[in-house]
């Protein structure tokens, strides 16, 4: 978290000088040990190289799938005629961690079209903007990279 903390303030800043780096620095450092201790975040830790890669292709993949749907999204917009069915599904999900679980319901609602409205102990509610949208959203892939991501 310390890191990008200090990216986010070089990146805020606009510029990268000497100057900049420090008081970044010291400013990540404070937050990251206000984050730690007050707030009670324990940070990932040291994730070995085998997940960490996992995680990142996860990442790209939803970022791949946000694309996907936002293109989805304007063309059910800007068809003429075509009435949207909005829709809710329940379905169970196998994904045992608290933080998978998490990022399970994020993904879906960074996804457009969709939202997670509940996601507690496993069971999830999501809002589809269209019945299209919620085609397969029960096993996803969503679902089953962070079941390798748990392993």
């Amino acid at each position: 978290m310390l890191v990008l903390l200090f990216l986010l303030w070089v990146l805020l800043s606009g510029k990268i000088t000497l100057n900049v780096c420090l008081t970044g620095a010291a400013a990540a450092a404070l937050l990251d040990v206000f984050c730690r201790r007050t707030l009670g975040y324990g940070g990932w830790g040291f994730l070995p190289p085998r997940k960490f890669w996992k995680l990142l292709c996860y990442l790209g993949y939803l970022i791949v799938e946000m694309l996907k749907a936002g293109f989805v999204v304007m063309n059910l917009i800007y068809t003429r005629g075509r009435k949207m069915e909005p829709v809710l599904v329940r379905f169970d999900t196998d994904v045992k961690s608290d933080d998978a679980r998490s990022m399970l319901a994020n993904s879906i609602t960074l996804t457009a079209g969709t939202i997670t409205v509940t996601s507690e102990e496993g069971h999830c509610c999501v809002h589809a903007l269209d019945r299209s949208l919620a085609v397969g959203i029960e096993h996803s892939k969503f679902e089953r990279r962070l079941k390798e991501l748990e392993e």
